[in-house]
């Protein structure tokens, strides 16, 4: 096993979160592509050199998750790992791309030795620099992420394991970039219904003692992601437990208007 500071200095940290599939709360849609990733993750490598298919394609596989924050591309990775029992490796791209394209391709060349050794699973993060046009270059900085992300590229290519991409941004993809994908797998905002499931299955899983006039109904309402949902449960899990009573819809109410509050001042910061 790969030591945690070794992963650290490649910029890379382990991502071991406690979730199965069945605890995702996802469209079919979303759920159908996820199988795919699953499928193959069922079949080794060699499997395809066996089939005859390496003498068209290496043996890896690419997958890019694309959606808004919050909306489980990142869990879903987490299960994914989890099925498999592999390692998830959550890649901090500024922490492996450097000016110094030696530099660059030493930390390159670490991180995927890494995976490889440990069978390990590769998340790159919002890693829209991945996938966007790499064509305009306006100054030397931009040269330097360019001569990066292609290094990175054609190291993910000939990677036998499987490299997860995630994005916010539903834009336009580098048909380079789009050449190296085998599947995109789509992340909605959940509608009212899947928020209801979410409040349900959070709430459930919450070791407190919790009111019996909960209205899921009333909570699903409110329009969140399920990553702000899992804060909402947080923070009225926090404050009951302070109070020293049970979860009640005082305690979620509030912190689903404090988490909407939130959201209107983060756009007004951006605004």
């Amino acid at each position: 096993m790969v030591e945690e500071q070794n992963l650290a200095a490649l910029g890379v940290r382990r991502i071991t979160i406690d979730t199965g599939p069945d605890e995702l709360v996802l469209p079919p849609e979303t759920r159908q592509r996820l199988d795919l990733v699953t499928d193959w993750l069922r079949h080794p490598p060699f499997i395809f050199r066996e089939w005859g298919l390496s003498r068209y394609v290496d043996g890896g596989f690419r997958a890019l998750f694309r959606g808004a924050s919050g909306t489980g591309k990142t869990m879903a990775a987490v299960t994914l790992a989890k099925s498999a029992a592999a390692d998830l490796f959550y890649v901090d791209l500024a922490g492996v791309l450097s000016e110094f394209v030696g530099e660059t391709e030493k930390q390159l060349k670490s991180l995927f030795a890494a995976a490889a050794d440990s069978g390990a699973i590769l998340l790159f993060d919002e890693a829209d620099a991945l996938l966007g046009k790499r064509n305009e270059i306006r100054d030397a900085n931009d040269r330097y992420a360019d001569s990066g992300i292609a290094q990175l590229l054609r190291r993910i290519e000939p990677f036998e394991g499987l490299a997860i991409i995630t994005t916010n941004r539903p834009g336009q993809i580098d048909e380079q970039a789009l050449g190296r994908i085998d599947v995109i797998v789509d992340f909605p905002l959940p509608d009212e219904a899947a928020r209801e499931a979410i409040w349900r299955r959070l709430l459930d899983a919450v070791k407190l003692p919790r009111s019996e006039a909960l209205d899921f109904q009333m909570l699903a309402t409110h329009p969140l992601s399920g990553a702000e949902i899992l804060r909402c449960v947080r923070m009225a899990t926090l404050m009951a437990a302070a109070q020293h009573c049970e979860i009640g819809m005082e305690h979620l109410k509030f912190a689903a208007a404090e988490r909407l509050a939130m959201r209107s001042a983060g756009q007004g910061l951006t605004g």
